[in-house]
């Protein structure tokens, strides 16, 4: 008799032997069962009980059906929910799936995993471990897992913590760290905590040890608090708030203070961004970007891109599209700042736009007609300060609106022309000096016309055996351009580039277009597309006068060429030549090619004197990412150099490894430009579950001094 039919057996003996079943029945298949005591039911051999959510398979079970309490031996695997334990033997409760498990191994989800001489389950959240290894790496019987922590005793609760007690964290079979005692959040939700600290190294501030508590303040809301210390005084502490209060909203905020021992004083910088999508299709977006001495964080934080900056900005926009109208609300705040390394002096400019509404129509068709309108309308509300004379408050109103106009025509000639008109109100204006502003209306307006002349395209298609097909298109294209005079412009006070200098406009610029095509049964695709074109100017000249040579009405003559033979790999190369030396002016060339997780790109500009020929500037930057097929390592190399000086400008050198449960980060980078020459490194280790467990950065400040 097989083991379903025994089965179905059993369903009928306990549904009408012995006393009344319990509320939801046991079920159990077996090879071999039977009546042991009027309570006890024994099964043997390929055992499978299911009671409510608990399976349980063994090789042999004995079940008192009255305390509902069993004993179970021989490879047995208890599933509840998504948990999993295996043992030798156990004693079990069914009703309050409680019960002892002896030489086990657990899987909790969503990573973690348990072995040990014993586990016992005390509810259904709540364990106790005795004489074991916790970890979220697999657990394998040949060798060690890449991480574990080896416990003497545990008290953990799911979706809690963990309470260990002479805890040993290894890295495979090498103890690396111990403590007496440990809790650890064992939760997929978020728990209050202290993070893993994080160590590092600067010539500049010396030693480094940083610490973070999490605090999960709410669903939609939580912060880590940071703090932080150096052995050369100087001292850090703020909150990263986080928050996502409906599913389309999320943002962050990290206001950040440092205490500067040189100066005696604090120093703060503030960082954030916030997105928000709102009913009726409004959209909001944020973001927060000031300090109170962007010097000091420069020199403090050794951080190159940061060191670039010269421009810090904060802006708030909400916005909302219906069809081809958008309405946008704006405020921001821009900090330039101007430095003279040589002198040691250094200014700074602010921008606030205390305000903007602004309306934009795109192109959108008049009835039935061929015309199309479009257009942009906007009131600003600005406060500016350049110097201690150049700074107040003025308002500004502008309005273009433009029409195009769509002629029906050939299918290989397309004409489109356009005209609009600009008018620009200012409530203030620059003194004759443009020192100052003065309160003084002023208006600014002009006409723009031009066209668009798009052939006559001509084109050719061939067809080789296989099917695929290869085309070729010659595409010439003029357009045309005129700005009217906008009058005296020299009062107009810039705030952005719809203030920019206007000079009256009046230029054509051709270009001619070789393009290729190639289409296959997976679709079609440019291969290469080959351009020449110039511009050329019928008021101001394009190429100014020189000691020894005319100006000129006509611009620079360019060729692009671009080109992707396949579509893991792409080069551009470009050159432009000077209209009356017809020679060199620039070059520029960048690539790449791709296969898998691997991939180099290369980018290369040099710059001429158009009169003697000579190379004025040749610059570089090659990256190159390595990670062939599945491997788990990648390593990934930036350079950028200087082929004219030959001087290195910076380069990055990290090797990146993914483990099963863990990963780790060696970066080292270099940057010799001047004036913030710097070295620096990090070592990082993520363990899948615990967290980040290190995180080294330090700066190379000693060792760049003594390679000069």
């Amino acid at each position: 008799m097989g083991v379903s039919t025994v089965a179905l057996l059993v369903t009928t003996v306990l549904a009408s032997a012995g006393p009344p079943p319990p509320s939801e029945q046991v079920t159990i298949n077996a090879i071999h069962q039977q009546w042991v005591q009027e309570q006890l039911w024994c099964a043997q051999g390929e055992v499978h009980l299911q009671y409510q959510d608990i399976s349980l398979r063994c090789g042999e079970v004995e079940v008192d059906l009255k305390t509902m309490r069993l004993h179970a031996e021989g490879n047995v695997i208890l599933d509840q929910g998504q948990s999993r334990m295996t043992c030798s033997h156990m004693e079990f409760d069914l009703q309050k799936k409680t019960g002892t498990l002896y030489d086990v191994e657990a899987y909790f989800p969503p990573t973690y995993h348990f072995r040990g001489e014993e586990m016992e389950k005390l509810d259904e959240t709540h364990y106790r471990f005795h004489r074991g290894v916790f970890t979220s790496c697999e657990l394998s019987d040949t060798q060690a897992p890449a991480w574990s922590i080896e416990i003497r005793d545990a008290l953990a609760e799911l979706e809690g913590y963990g309470d260990f007690r002479g805890a040993t964290l290894r890295a495979g079979k090498v103890p690396v760290f111990y403590t007496p005692r440990m809790l650890w959040p064992i939760k997929r939700d978020r728990a209050t905590g202290l993070l893993v600290p994080s160590v590092g190294y600067s010539s500049q501030r010396g030693a480094y040890l940083g610490n973070s508590l999490y605090w999960p303040i709410s669903r939609s809301v939580d912060a880590t608090l940071l703090l932080d210390a150096w052995t050369k005084g100087y001292f850090g502490l703020g909150p990263e708030v986080r928050w996502a209060p409906a599913q389309n909203a999320y943002g962050w905020v990290l206001p950040y203070f440092v205490w500067d021992p040189e100066n005696k004083r604090w120093e703060w910088k503030a960082t954030g961004r916030h997105n928000q999508l709102f009913p009726g299709g409004y959209v909001l977006h944020a973001e927060l970007d000031e300090v109170s001495d962007l010097g000091f964080f420069q020199r403090f934080q050794g951080a190159i891109d940061r060191n670039a900056l010269r421009t810090i900005y904060s802006y708030a926009s909400l916005s909302r599209n219906w069809g081809p109208q958008t309405v946008n609300f704006r405020i921001d705040h821009r900090r330039t700042f101007f430095t003279d390394y040589f002198a040691g002096q250094s200014t700074e400019a602010t921008l606030n736009r205390l305000g903007e509404v602004e309306y934009r129509l795109r192109s959108t068709r008049i009835g039935g007609s061929p015309l199309y309108a479009s257009g942009v309308a906007s009131a600003d509300a600005f406060y500016v300060n350049r110097t201690a004379t150049l700074q107040g408050r003025y308002g500004r109103f502008d309005a273009f609106p433009a029409v195009t106009m769509l002629t029906p025509g050939f299918p290989w000639l397309s004409f489109t022309p356009t005209v609009g008109f600009r008018e620009t109100y200012y409530t203030s204006q620059y003194s004759q000096n443009r020192l100052s502003l003065v309160n003084e209306p002023l208006s600014r307006h002009y006409g723009t016309a031009g066209v668009s002349i798009v052939g006559p395209s001509f084109s050719r298609v061939w067809t080789d055996s296989g099917g695929e097909k290869i085309k070729h298109v010659v595409e010439p294209r003029v357009d045309y351009n005129y700005v009217s005079n906008p009058g005296d412009y020299s009062r107009i006070p810039v705030f952005d580039e719809k203030d920019s200098v206007l000079v009256t406009l009046n230029r054509l610029r051709w270009t001619l277009a070789n393009r290729l095509f190639v289409k296959t049964v997976t679709g079609s695709r440019e291969v290469a597309n080959l351009q020449f074109g110039q511009e050329y100017s019928f008021s101001d000249p394009l190429t100014p006068a020189r000691p020894g040579l005319p100006a000129s009405q006509i611009g620079v003559f360019s060729v692009l060429l671009r080109t992707a033979p396949v579509p893991t790999a792409n080069l551009d190369a470009r050159a432009d030549f000077d209209a009356v030396t017809r020679k060199l002016v620039t070059t520029s060339l960048s690539g790449g090619v791709t296969s898998g997780r691997s991939g180099l790109n290369l980018t290369w500009y040099s710059s001429y004197d158009p009169i003697r020929g000579g190379v004025y500037s040749s610059q570089t930057r090659i990256y190159l990412g390595l990670s062939p097929g599945s491997s788990p390592w990648r390593l990934e190399s930036q350079t950028a150099y200087d082929i004219h000086n030959s001087k290195l400008l910076d380069e990055t050198l990290a090797f990146r490894w993914l483990g099963s449960c863990w990963s780790a980060l060696v970066e080292l980078r270099n940057y010799r430009i001047e004036p913030y020459q710097n070295r620096s490194f990090r070592i990082a280790i993520d363990l899948t579950g615990l967290g980040t467990f290190l995180d080294i950065r330090g700066g190379l400040d000693a060792l760049t001094s003594t390679s000069r």
